[in-house]
């Protein structure tokens, strides 16, 4: 139970059994992808082995995957289907749970809703799944994401904690680690994170900037620069590299470049897919806009935030505000609308 292999964008290995539908894959249509460790040979980053043959006996009876909201979730073997009982029960609210996968997956998706009643529900879910298998990684890193979002940062860290003694290679924890130190103005731990997760998957851009953002916040725009650099150098189309770019431009306040990198950014790959991506991408985008006076960008762009109300962001900014200054930008481009129509028929 406390071997997890990634196998591309998957977190694979718990000892699962047989799939039994494609259910899963109906509620989460959107999974996220990193590989490190397949049996025993190790793969930096999203690296494949090249020229090597996997051997099916690496293929556990059971997977994991990351939803596009980073929780989570269980399925059978090689990502197909229902994942498998559990060795053993126990019981919540008067019933008998024989499937942590699938009880991982109920408290997912009510996580995902962003109601507050169903993410309370969801927490207790988790923490009495945790209790059962304390080693179960999906509930100590789902809870930790739950933790966060209701901003009890301690709780968050010490299931993190945990999630890293459980899978230490998996560089995401060191990531939201990372996040919540500097929430609690741990700036020396938040750092120690960040390049432990740069360490871990070096050929992903997301930990290096969110090092450089570290630094732009601490006024130290060389230092900053030094991890932009090398996020381009790893994916020059990379949407968290170009937010870095940005970033410093709106630093030096160079609104009107900052907004040419964002609209010269294009979220998905040469295969149509969506790329992995930081979503202060669309705030920073949505800010810029507005400043040169491109409303109805900064609209679709706070909207295009709004769709993940459980990302770290909002524990930062406030959901409202958010919703307050997408409606503003909205009236604000009826009004320019107005005015230039008002202008076209003066002349």
């Amino acid at each position: 139970m406390r071997t997890i292999s990634l196998l591309k964008e998957y977190l694979q290995g718990f000892n699962f059994a047989k799939p039994l539908c494609i259910f899963l894959f109906l509620i989460f249509p959107n999974i996220a992808f990193a590989q490190f460790k397949i049996g025993d040979s190790e793969y930096a980053g999203i690296l494949w082995g090249e020229n090597d043959f996997l051997d099916p006996e690496f293929y556990q009876d059971g997977s994991l995957a990351r939803s596009e909201q980073d929780f989570i979730v269980a399925a059978g073997r090689h990502w197909k289907g229902a994942p498998p009982p559990s060795k053993a029960s126990f019981e919540y609210e008067g019933k008998q749970i024989t499937n942590c996968g699938i009880f991982n997956n109920e408290a997912v998706g009510l996580l995902q809703s962003a109601d507050p009643k169903k993410r309370e529900k969801a927490i207790s879910m988790l923490e009495a799944g945790m209790r059962f298998d304390p080693s179960f990684f999906a509930f100590r890193y789902n809870l930790g994401r739950a933790y966060h979002i209701e901003k009890k940062y301690q709780k968050a860290i010490f299931q993190y904690e945990y999630a890293i003694a459980e899978v230490p290679k998996y560089y995401r924890t060191y990531m939201h680690l990372g996040v919540l130190y500097e929430l609690l103005n741990e700036q020396i731990q938040a750092v120690i994170y960040y390049k432990k997760a740069v360490e871990l998957n070096q050929f992903q851009t997301e930990a290096l900037v969110l090092l450089a953002e570290h630094y732009i916040r601490t006024d130290l725009k060389n230092r900053a620069q030094i991890y932009i650099k090398k996020a381009l150098t790893i994916d020059q189309n990379s949407p968290d590299a170009k937010l870095g770019l940005a970033r410093l431009e709106i630093m030096g306040g160079r609104d009107y470049y900052a907004y040419k990198i964002f609209r010269n950014t294009d979220l998905y790959d040469d295969q149509g897919k969506k790329r992995p991506y930081n979503k202060k991408f669309h705030f920073y985008f949505a800010e810029t806009a507005s400043k040169i006076g491109d409303y109805v960008t900064a609209a679709k762009e706070y909207d295009e935030l709004l769709k993940f109300p459980n990302d770290p962001f909002f524990t930062e900014f406030s959901l409202k505000i958010i919703e307050r200054r997408r409606d503003l930008a909205k009236r604000f481009a009826e009004i320019k609308a107005a005015d230039e129509e008002a202008e076209k028929e003066e002349q």
